[in-house]
């Protein structure tokens, strides 16, 4: 069934086309013909009498109701909703006096689409500076040498999901209290994890279940460095030439840790380290990947023990080519952040 102004134009051309070379034909089998292929019996009386009459395959334009949408209205509404985050379809009916359809109709005409607000760190002009001029320091001193990059960080993981996700349902009324509420607790339990990852795998990971534990200089070099990221280096990467990239927590800068890092490990110092750049480093989206599937079907843990043994589980789907095809691009992101800003990245 054709409806567009197109489709009819190049259907009518296919019939102009049969009827040509077919003139011994009538008119009744022509419409047999098209009929024996599945258009309507009018439809194809309609088409062949047009013809008949006009010979052409064009569509004229169509009377009706002229829009009470001028130009300037249109200009009005481009400049109430384009690049604007304050306003809504409801909002600009009422504005209009129209319907919610119609200036969806109207934003669609002009090719004015919803969009979900990015979340991105908050940036100042002097750290925006800051980020771009030490991405670009970094990005040189990767360029030099191909080096595997090595990264690590820390994420809660709390014991149900925190997204407030819906449900379906034919009464509310009747459906039951766990699907419908989602409860929400002022302190609730939580599992600090830490683990590093490359292209080549990922570290053992460190568990921390407490709702006021924090990752201080001390855990860090004793748990995370010492007995976790140097036996991931020993064992993936002897024989590689790295380079190990933490980001700039208190605890990763301290005193203590630098010389730790400058007796143990080839690292990104600190005068080269980017602060707040997330979007080049892709152990950001690693968090969420694995929260989406620590977290997938509704599922909540009782006990930390439940929790941690659910993220190892999960853990495991992480194959190799999952974190090659993560960690790559990293230098381009660097190069990008450098070149046009630290919003770069998210508009590629």
């Amino acid at each position: 069934m054709v409806s567009s102004v197109a489709e009819r134009e190049a259907f009518r051309k296919v019939v102009q086309n049969f009827i040509c070379k077919n003139q011994h034909l009538s008119k009744a089998n022509i419409v047999k013909h098209f009929v024996h292929l599945g258009h309507p019996r009018s439809t194809m009386y309609s088409v062949v009498n047009k013809l008949t009459e006009t010979s052409s395959t064009t569509e004229k334009k169509r009377t009706g109701r002229p829009s009470t949408w001028t130009p300037n209205k249109r200009r009005r509404l481009k400049r109430l909703c384009n690049n604007r985050f304050d306003t809504s379809q409801r909002k600009l009916a009422a504005k209009f006096d129209v319907s919610v359809q119609t200036i969806c109709n109207q934003l669609r005409k002009m090719n004015i689409t919803y969009r979900k607000r990015e979340k991105t760190p908050k940036y100042t002009k002097k750290s925006a500076k800051k980020s771009r001029i030490l991405s670009r320091k970094l990005h040189k001193k990767l360029r030099v040498k191909k080096q595997v990059i090595i990264m690590d960080d820390e994420k809660y993981f709390t014991f149900s999901s925190t997204h407030n996700s819906g449900y379906y349902t034919i009464d509310k009324n009747s459906c039951p209290e766990s699907v419908r509420f989602l409860g929400h607790e002022k302190f609730p339990g939580k599992v600090l994890m830490w683990i590093a990852i490359s292209e080549r795998g990922m570290s053992q990971p460190y568990f921390a279940p407490s709702k006021s534990f924090s990752v201080n200089k001390n855990v860090y070099i004793n748990e995370c460095l010492e007995k976790r990221l140097l036996p991931f280096i020993r064992n993936k990467h002897r024989g590689v030439d790295y380079i190990f990239w933490p980001d700039l927590a208190r605890a990763h800068t301290a005193k203590d840790t630098v010389e730790w890092m400058k007796r143990n490990v080839n690292f990104v110092p600190i005068e080269v380290n980017p602060p707040n750049v997330p979007q080049a480093r892709p152990i950001e989206n690693f968090w969420g990947c694995l929260s989406q599937k620590v977290y997938e079907g509704g599922w909540t843990a009782a006990t930390s023990d439940q929790l941690i043994a659910r993220i190892n589980d999960k853990l495991k789907l992480f194959d190799k080519t999952f974190l090659q095809t993560l960690m790559s691009g990293i230098e381009k992101k660097l190069d990008t952040i450098s070149r046009k800003g630290v919003f770069g990245p998210y508009k590629n």
